[in-house]
């Protein structure tokens, strides 16, 4: 069984991300169409001639597939932002439901266009793929391209409304009546200018004149340094009944440390509480079992509760003491996944106003 919940609400996870990933149908003609090895089209052999670069960007991918070859387009366009820009996945997944549920960009900049498996956490903007060929192995390849002077204007428009959205979020944390929620406003203020600053490097790559012409209403070292000096402020209690060893309320204090919140029991703006048990279940020749319970309740400086969280399972192996290993293992998780994520999805929730 397992319940998350938080008391200002649930927010609804859209399954957004940012991206903008249309595709072009096949041609034919000089440019498109299929072809064999011996009559592959110029934008396959000289791609440079067809997309020159000062125009496009450009990557071709090669697979069993159109689809396939399509990733592998989009996988070789990503690596060369990829070099030059770290983006950190879980910011990116907040920036686009802070973002969307906002309603201050439009649907498609937030809709997931298709499921492009690339092994990056760079999303593009205004990526289009074009012409395909197939060679006489039956291999599928495809050119991806980024138009540079359209795209430039997209992104123009895209950080500007980030930006209004960071300015708005920093005003409403000045007037804010409390420090939980004004770490709440500053949090997703922070979350929304990271991703902006994404792209801003991913537009000095398309057009560096373009990136020269941005203008932030805020300066972004000064609002990750107000996050951090407000998680100082936001220290946080552990305890954990039935846990012996300390192995869980160290679990819990690392993943507070991950959102730069002081662990201590003096003076606590938050308090976690919570318990665990790890049971004997099913023995047979193979294998032994235990069940584990894990509870979890984060209150507030009032002492409302904020967040609670629970979960169970079971955990096997070949001797108890490999059984009980399993299910640390699993609570691990569950502590820095679902409690983490619902202890976010809780200060996301005091901004979106559910």
């Amino acid at each position: 069984m397992k319940t998350i919940q938080t008391w200002s609400g649930r927010i609804a996870i859209a399954t957004v991300v940012l991206a903008v990933l249309a595709s072009c149908a096949t041609t034919s003609g000089d440019r498109g169409g299929m072809a064999n090895a011996n009559d592959l089209p110029e934008w396959y052999l000289n791609p440079q001639s067809v997309y020159p670069d000062n125009t496009y960007l450009t990557a071709i991918g090669t697979g069993d597939t159109r689809r396939d070859a399509e990733q592998q387009a989009l996988a070789g366009l990503s690596q060369v932002f990829e070099a030059q820009i770290r983006v950190d996945a879980r910011t990116s997944e907040r920036y686009s439901e802070i973002m969307g549920a906002q309603g201050t960009v439009s649907e498609s900049q937030v809709r997931l266009a298709q499921n492009t498996n690339v092994r990056s956490n760079q999303t593009l903007l205004n990526v289009q793929f074009g012409e395909a060929a197939v060679d006489d192995m039956g291999q599928v390849h495809v050119i991806a391209y980024i138009e540079r002077l359209p795209t430039a204007r997209v992104y123009m428009d895209l950080i500007e409304t980030n930006g209004d959205q960071v300015e708005s979020f920093l005003t409403q944390a000045s007037a804010s009546d409390g420090l939980v929620r004004e770490y709440a406003y500053v949090s997703a203020a922070a979350v929304v200018a990271s991703a902006n600053e994404s792209l801003r490097g991913q537009l000095r790559i398309i057009s560096p004149g373009f990136s020269e012409m941005v203008s932030l209403p805020y300066d972004p070292d000064t609002v990750l340094q107000r996050r951090a000096d407000l998680a100082s402020r936001m220290r946080v209690s552990v305890r954990i009944d039935g846990d012996g060893t300390g192995r869980i309320a160290g679990l819990v204090r690392e993943a507070l440390s991950e959102e730069r919140f002081p662990v201590g029991a003096e003076s606590p703006v938050l308090r976690v509480t919570g318990s665990m048990r790890i049971e004997d279940g099913e023995v047979n020749e193979d294998f032994l079992s235990v069940r584990w319970t894990l509870t979890l309740d984060m209150t507030g400086p009032d002492g409302s509760t904020l967040v609670t969280f629970e979960d169970q399972s079971r955990a096997s192996g070949v001797s108890r003491e490999a059984a009980v290993s399993f299910a640390y293992r699993d609570m691990e998780e569950a502590v820095q996944q679902e409690f983490v994520g619902a202890m976010r999805g809780y200060f996301d929730g005091l901004v979106l106003g559910n």
